[in-house]
């Protein structure tokens, strides 16, 4: 087959643009968009491919697609390159961003281009300015002492989604409290919406869970009488008796009318006041004006939650400057710098910029049907953007309490990292030099990601597609070492060389979806195994098409069919009607088989289907 001579090459000559059509319904697809730190990985190609496979079958099934990409611009990284180069972090970026779009037009990736952006470029972050007067005007943003969490590498406030384990997400390093005055969006006044508002969310238990655990919402109680009722979101428990161990740790027995029993622990905080964690009861039932009831008992109920307020200030010059001074040469300069989680959490609405960020009108277009990233996210990013869409809900710029429908997290590509422990710190090398081995997720920082343009250029991109579609379930880790790309051009080249035969006999690949499409291969292996017609082959091609898009275009004309694929209806087949030119002259409508068209007026020199696909042009 001569496409795996020159893969590369012959992907570069296939037409891959998708047009959209008026009157049809949205489907918002998008990806995380990446940091642009100068070469993508094949641990970064995941995440792109798998947003573009998923556009590629929702416009099979004719849907209008917003699949964009932009560049997450601003941070340390470039700050920190910048400085150690001695070299501008805007030019950096800017390069480093020139050299990942080439990356990316090798992937077969087809993206929604008038809608990129640079969250570095003032068009974009002017609006973030817009957005502190909305805060400010809402009391939702303020300056505050307040103790903070201070990284002592970075030089810089973290907040608490930025800290594990006492020490910075980014620099693994401890961080100490300070008292600090800085500022503040108040997150906390939403803690309660961002625990309860997960259910109008069809994403896994298992993000779920992880944000809840994150966000905590627990109770502390001042206790004055035997018997206690707590309120808990309207339902209540009547706790009968309470047990101390080891003079810390105490033990309560909850009873109810059922005379169900169960023990819970709850945290000792002072003499009288404890806190109750992680509560959940299987059977609730609601008590009217149960708050009344309370205050009538003289019991004291608080509200806690892990959340505490955003600060969202960074000791850095790379990023949307807060305010800005004055200095000697009378020039501006900001010393203050917006976390950049705060761009990552409303970036997605820029996508659909117009002369006005919070016109309702883009409300037509949300929510995000499918949002695509790695779990790693699920504390950080995707905590911070369903705050900021929680309160643009109030601020009645979204219809939508929850704007992304349903999450996807990809597994990690794993790959060997080695690396050596120098004066108690690691450290990471290309090579294998004397060092420990270990597997590890391919990171920049671990210098174990591969560059996916050599791959390309040897199986194509189409193979490489297949590869992380079908290795395992789109949640699952996959190890680079255990591939076998070989298996997969077999399988290929199988398809090459099917034989064709006049047949009734039509198998779909029914209920083909995210969970199940790492068994696309096995499914069509069932169906080839006896010859094929034509119209079956194409329905096999139908479904291949969104994961290997160039193989398929070719194989589909190979296979003599004169629609596009995308045109092709998989469940029923339509006589189209076209309109015949003769030298720009309208001579008739026709059906799409050619072969019936005689006419010896005419001699058909070169046949030329129209961009619009309705009309056939005779020279």
């Amino acid at each position: 087959m001569k496409y795996f001579k020159h893969p590369s090459f012959i992907e570069n000559k296939i037409y891959k643009n998708i047009y959209n059509k008026k009157n049809k319904k949205f489907f918002f697809c998008l990806s995380m968009f990446p940091y642009p730190s100068g070469k993508l990985h094949l641990g970064h190609l995941k995440n792109y491919i798998l947003s573009d496979i998923i556009s590629r079958f929702k416009y099979l099934k004719k849907y209008n697609i917003i699949h964009p990409i932009g560049w997450d611009a601003f941070g340390l990284p470039a700050e920190n390159a910048a400085n150690k180069f001695n070299l501008n972090p805007e030019k950096w970026t800017i390069a480093n961003i020139k050299f990942m779009k080439k990356q990316i037009k090798f992937f077969s990736i087809f993206y929604n281009k008038k809608t990129e952006f640079a969250t570095c470029d003032i068009k974009f972050y002017k609006w973030e300015f817009y957005i502190f007067i909305l805060l400010i005007k809402n009391n939702l943003l303020y300056k505050k002492k307040k103790i903070i969490n201070w990284d002592l590498t970075e030089n810089t406030i973290l907040s608490n989604e930025q800290v594990k384990n006492n020490k910075g997400w980014r620099s693994n390093e401890d961080v100490e409290k300070k008292n600090y005055k800085t500022w503040f969006i108040n997150m906390k006044l939403y803690s309660n919406r961002l625990f309860n508002n997960l259910k109008y969310n069809n994403w896994s238990n298992k993000v779920k869970n992880i944000q809840k655990k994150w966000i905590n919402i627990f109770l502390c109680l001042i206790i004055n009488i035997k018997y206690l009722f707590i309120n808990y979101n309207l339902k209540y428990i009547n706790i009968k008796k309470i047990f101390l161990k080891n003079k810390k740790i105490y033990f309560i027995l909850v009873k109810f009318k059922l005379k169900k029993i169960i023990f819970k622990k709850i945290f000792f905080y002072n003499k009288k006041t404890f806190f109750l964690t992680n509560f959940y009861l299987k059977k609730k039932k609601k008590i009217k004006n149960i708050n009344y009831y309370i205050k009538k008992k003289k019991i004291y109920l608080i509200k806690f939650s892990n959340l505490e307020s955003w600060a969202i200030l960074r000791n850095r010059n790379w990023g949307t400057g807060f305010f800005f001074k004055k200095n000697k040469n009378k020039n501006y300069k900001n010393f203050k710098t917006l976390d950049t989680f705060f761009e990552s959490s409303w970036y997605y609405l820029y996508y659909l910029r117009s002369k006005n960020i919070t016109n309702k009108k883009k409300n037509i277009y949300f929510p995000i049907n499918v949002y695509i990233g790695g779990i790693e996210h699920a504390n950080l990013h995707l905590i911070y953007l369903r705050l900021i869409n929680n309160i643009f809900y109030d601020l009645k710029i979204f219809n939508y309490k929850e704007i992304i429908k349903n999450f996807i997290f990809h597994g990690f590509i794993n790959n060997k990292c080695y690396y050596k422990i120098i004066n108690n710190k690691i450290e990471y090398f290309k090579n294998n030099n004397n060092c420990i081995l270990k597997i590890s997720k391919m990171s920049k920082s671990k210098k174990n990601g591969i560059n996916p343009i050599k791959i390309i250029k040897r199986w194509g991109s189409d193979l490489l597609r297949l590869f992380f579609i079908t290795e395992k379930p789109i949640g699952k880790n996959i190890n680079w070492e255990n591939k076998n790309l070989n298996f997969l051009k077999n399988f290929i080249l199988k398809l090459n060389n099917l034989s064709i035969v006049k047949s009734n006999n039509i198998n779909y690949i029914k209920n083909i979806n995210i969970k199940n499409i790492h068994k696309i291969i096995s499914y069509i292996n069932k169906i080839i195994k006896v010859p094929i017609s034509k119209l079956q082959k194409n329905i096999i091609l139908f479904y291949l098409f969104p994961i290997i898009p160039n193989i398929c275009k070719i194989f589909w004309y190979k296979n003599n069919n004169n629609l596009l694929i995308e045109e092709f209806n998989i469940k029923y087949t339509v006589k189209k009607k076209f309109n015949l030119f003769y030298k720009n002259k309208f001579i008739k409508k026709t059906e799409n088989k050619l072969e019936n068209f005689k006419n010896k007026k005419y001699i058909i020199k070169f046949i030329n289907f129209s961009i619009d696909n309705k009309s056939i042009i005779i020279i």
